[in-house]
């Protein structure tokens, strides 16, 4: 599924939503308003305000930068531009087309959106 994600700092980019049990939950939920936070100089997160279903899915898992993740023990919808390895929890949920440089720089507290914006890939 592709989804559209318009940023606070006025930029906006697409993703697409991998077919799996996780995703698809996000999805359902959709449209999404969220405050993001970086963490640890490699990813920005923000937190759900309820979990998400974790079922049917590997126990954990190693994103790469320009993916989505879900980690599960904080209710965290993730966005990677840096190297995280494999951690327990973790959920790769989509993929995004997005400059990791200007992800990198946005302040603690921007907000996205992200909506439905057509069809399954």
């Amino acid at each position: 599924m592709r989804i559209h994600v318009t940023l606070s700092s006025g930029d906006e980019f697409d993703a697409t939503l991998y077919s799996n049990p996780v995703a698809a939950d996000l999805a359902a939920r959709l449209p999404l308003d969220l405050s993001f936070t970086d963490f640890n100089g490699v990813e920005k997160v923000a937190r759900l305000d309820s979990p998400l279903r974790v079922r049917g899915v590997p126990d954990r898992d190693g994103p790469a930068p320009a993916e989505i993740g879900y980690y599960a023990p904080t209710q965290g919808v993730v966005l990677y531009y840096g190297d995280v390895g494999t951690w327990p929890g973790l959920v790769r949920i989509g993929r995004f087309d997005f400059d990791l440089d200007v992800l990198r720089r946005l302040p603690d507290g921007f907000t996205a959106q992200l909506a439905r914006s057509g069809g399954v890939l």
